[in-house]
């Protein structure tokens, strides 16, 4: 069976044939394609058409390759396009860094977080869908007024090939608007902020078959939508022990555990933890941390003023960086948009009265070290807040190739980290839609699957 994976993250995206010959996966990247932001008259928007042609162009070239039985989308997270009369786009889709602290501040305040806590099991992030349909009925946005509904990225993507509307339950759960208990929406919720709930979809779970794309044969599910949900489908984790955390390691790193039940405490609520829906009844415990976008907003500034480097030679300077240097908070909201994430993590270390790293070296071993420092923490209140004894910690996706903080988190966690699948957001997406096709029985063949398939390599405390 061939099943096509396209997986969009905030900065490229990548259409993936999943070759499944009835004992392993295997899998051809027949597509690649950029994405981004862009500033209109002070706001940002992500090119939604754009997006829309690339899928176009990638099931063009999978096509090529195979017959492609099915296809799905994973996405980034709480943002989505406002859809009008006859179907119609309203205007392109906000990006999550447009909402500030302060509108999410102003909410809170107007709410109760202990209350909003209570209602959803959500992290507090300033970016979360509730906020930002509360802005947008704060400033009378002409939006709310006229539109229809309101579909997430990888269910409006989907939309634009089938002409078929649902609404995802992982995707939807990063939203802050639903019942963590009831995986439904909160109409309380909607309630409160004046935005009416019928603007919502109807939540379907992963695995939801969703029409076909126009035109052709080819299946379209509805797979954990939000990546984070595929990735952790992926996780190649001991189905006999529960033992276990995960993180998905990319622009933002994302740590966890898999439950069955929401853990809404007050615990989760003072460690601002969510309760994220995941695939086939699970509950996926986590935080987010600012995670590789520090680096990558470092690399981005030193190629603006022609200092191009390389991964191996960023990791060689910082190999040659005496360590125990300055760390900072990755979880600060500070430095989610700064104008310089350089001289933003230069004027933390001032103001905290550490060394204020200069080089390469030093700014990057900052960045590692203080990276380290937030998934310790991290574990540790998943440990405290869950009371489950953890003694792995599985990493999937692109960040889990840092092989020096990968080391650098075992030590400092004193715990054994077993890195991949690399490609584990597509991995996931594609393991969805072959349980959705009968080929596997449930999630524990699939990660099976996923052990017999792929490489990881395992990182033991030094």
């Amino acid at each position: 069976m061939n099943i096509l994976a396209f997986d969009i993250g905030a900065s490229s995206g990548r259409a993936i044939i999943g070759k499944y010959d009835g004992d392993k996966l295997t899998l051809e990247e027949v597509h690649r394609f950029t994405n981004g932001t862009t500033k209109i008259r002070g706001h940002l928007y992500w090119n939604i058409t754009h997006l829309y042609s690339e899928l176009q162009t990638g099931i063009k070239k999978a096509q090529e390759v195979c017959e492609i039985t099915s296809f799905g989308i994973d996405t980034w997270g709480v943002d989505g396009a406002f859809i009008g009369a006859n179907d119609t786009l309203l205007a392109l889709p906000y990006g999550y860094r447009e909402f500030s602290p302060e509108n999410m501040e102003e909410c809170i305040n107007e709410f109760g977080a202990a209350e909003l806590y209570n209602q959803t099991g959500i992290q507090f992030l300033p970016y979360n869908t509730i906020f930002q349909l509360y802005k947008h009925k704060k400033e009378d946005n002409p939006l709310l007024k006229i539109a229809e509904k309101f579909l997430f990225i990888p269910d409006y993507l989907r939309f634009l090939l089938t002409g078929e509307k649902h609404t995802e339950y992982t995707i939807a759960s990063t939203g802050q608007l639903l019942d963590p208990h009831t995986r439904n929406w909160n109409p309380d919720l909607f309630e409160k902020i004046g935005v009416p709930q019928e603007l919502m979809g109807k939540i379907v779970e992963s695995g939801t078959f969703c029409g076909t794309i126009d035109g052709t044969n080819i299946k379209a599910i509805a797979v954990a939508g939000h990546d984070t949900g595929s990735a952790v489908v992926s996780v190649p984790a001991d189905s006999s022990s529960d033992n276990w955390a995960w993180m998905s390691s990319g622009t933002w790193s994302i740590m966890g555990i898999e439950t069955k039940e929401p853990i809404v405490s007050e615990g989760g609520f003072a460690d601002n933890f969510s309760n994220e829906g995941g695939a086939y009844g699970t509950i996926r415990f986590c935080k987010n941390i600012m995670g590789m976008w520090l680096e990558q907003e470092c690399r981005r500034i030193w190629s603006e003023e022609g200092k191009e480097y390389s991964f191996d030679e960023m990791e060689e300077m910082v190999k040659s960086t005496p360590p125990n240097g300055p760390i900072i908070d990755t979880r600060d909201l500070r430095f989610m948009l700064p104008d310089n994430m350089i001289e933003e993590i230069q004027a933390v270390c001032r103001e905290t009265n550490q060394k204020v790293p200069e080089t390469v070296g030093e700014i990057l071993r900052c960045v590692y070290e203080s990276l380290a420092a937030a998934y310790k923490q991290t574990l540790d209140e998943i440990i405290s807040v869950s009371g489950k004894k953890i003694d792995k910690l599985h990493i999937v996706g692109g960040g889990s190739q840092n092989e020096m903080l990968n080391q650098m988190t075992a030590d400092l966690c004193g715990i054994t980290i077993e890195t991949g699948p690399i490609e584990g957001t597509a991995i996931g997406n594609l393991l969805v839609q072959l349980i959705a096709n009968g080929e596997l029985k449930d999630m524990n063949e699939a990660r099976h699957l996923v052990k017999k398939s792929f490489t990881t390599k395992v990182y033991k405390v030094t």
